[in-house]
């Protein structure tokens, strides 16, 4: 039976020497990434689906497609810490990175709780928050979304497919859309 993927609730620092980057794993299916910048601070950060698989003692294949549709392909050890990432970048600059970094815990690395606006926010396209804004579900508005009966009600329309209306959202995008009301609708 394969292992469970060991990443899930924590925060690493990965240095890749060219950058580093802080990804914070939400959920077995929830990467919140964070890329720093040359000084230290935060800069470009993003929430996204990831799959993994265990596909050695202790080794883990981690693949996931961004936003802009860049896509990464990871190697993991967890028992030694290291990394080899494969990055394809998005039109119109095709093109293919390898990294090779390590990822120890990052300072302070504790369980990771969902947020809207860090984890949720980010999968809804600004078309969509647009649409619902029209029909009176303001999901640029963190308090109104912290409200139990609209996150559960954005959230069965979103789980019934009635939105986005032009495509479903995938099992695990919703998974963490519930995940995230489970834990107590974190803004």
């Amino acid at each position: 039976m394969p292992n469970a993927f060991p990443g899930t609730g924590h925060r690493y620092l990965v240095d890749f020497r060219a950058f580093k980057v802080t990804p914070a794993l939400t959920s077995d299916t929830s990467l919140t990434y964070v890329v720093l910048n040359s000084d230290g601070s935060a800069g470009e950060t993003e929430t996204v689906v990831i799959k993994t698989e265990n596909i050695a003692p202790d080794v883990y294949l981690v693949t996931w497609v961004e936003s802009d549709n860049a896509t990464e392909v990871h190697i993991e050890n967890s028992r030694r810490n290291t990394i080899i990432a494969n990055i394809t970048s998005s039109p119109p600059n095709f093109g293919f990175d390898q990294f090779h970094g390590t990822f120890p815990p990052a300072e302070g690395d504790a369980p990771a709780t969902l947020t809207y606006s860090h984890d949720i926010r980010p999968l809804f396209r600004d078309m969509d928050v647009t649409c619902m804004g029209l029909r009176g579900k303001h999901l640029d508005d963190v308090a109104w979304m912290c409200t139990p009966a609209n996150a559960q009600s954005l959230f069965d329309a979103v789980s019934a497919h009635r939105i986005p209306p032009d495509t479903a959202w995938p099992p695990e995008r919703i998974a963490l859309f519930k995940q995230w009301m489970d834990q107590g609708l974190k803004p």
